[in-house]
């Protein structure tokens, strides 16, 4: 009866897999914010300068190759402004993504609810802003990983309350 009233006072063991998806989720967020916020910085930075190839006019035909490299940037779509807030976005849902982890960290079932919105809002996101076919491969790759992961976590969604 002692051992009844034991079990019931303390939480349930974390299993081991959801401890290693929390550390691999709390690794991947910290480099994703760190991206996110070096890439807004960068894009501003070209979205400011106009013209990512100006320096190659230097060399001969240089200035042909970065006029056809400009163009060619254009025709898939990398508006460089756009990107830039794409960035900063994505950065910051991070943060919702990261107390969702934590809620999981702790077992807890809204956490993995949390999670699994907001990871997949931010793979779509540069396809909202209509960033074309370079939004669209980051788009690609990102949903892939998400929904690896929300199937990871949703295995073990039975461990959580």
């Amino acid at each position: 009866m002692d051992q009844a009233n034991t079990e019931a006072i303390m939480p349930a063991k974390r299993p081991q897999f959801i401890t290693v998806l929390c550390i691999l989720s709390f690794v991947g967020i910290a480099f994703s914010l760190i991206g996110g916020i070096m890439n807004y910085f960068t894009y501003s930075t070209l979205a400011t300068t106009g013209d990512l190839f100006q320096g190659m006019g230097v060399t001969e035909g240089g200035e042909q190759m970065g006029e056809a490299m400009n163009s060619m940037a254009s025709m898939l779509g990398m508006d460089y402004g756009k990107m830039a807030t794409s960035a900063l976005i994505q950065a910051l849902l991070n943060i919702p993504i990261l107390i969702g982890v934590l809620l999981m960290w702790k077992q807890k079932k809204m956490g993995f609810y949390v999670y699994c919105v907001f990871e997949l809002i931010q793979p779509l996101l540069p396809l909202a802003l209509g960033l074309g076919l370079v939004g669209g491969i980051m788009a690609t790759v990102g949903i892939i990983f998400a929904i690896l992961f929300i199937i990871l976590y949703g295995v073990n969604l039975k461990h959580m309350s």
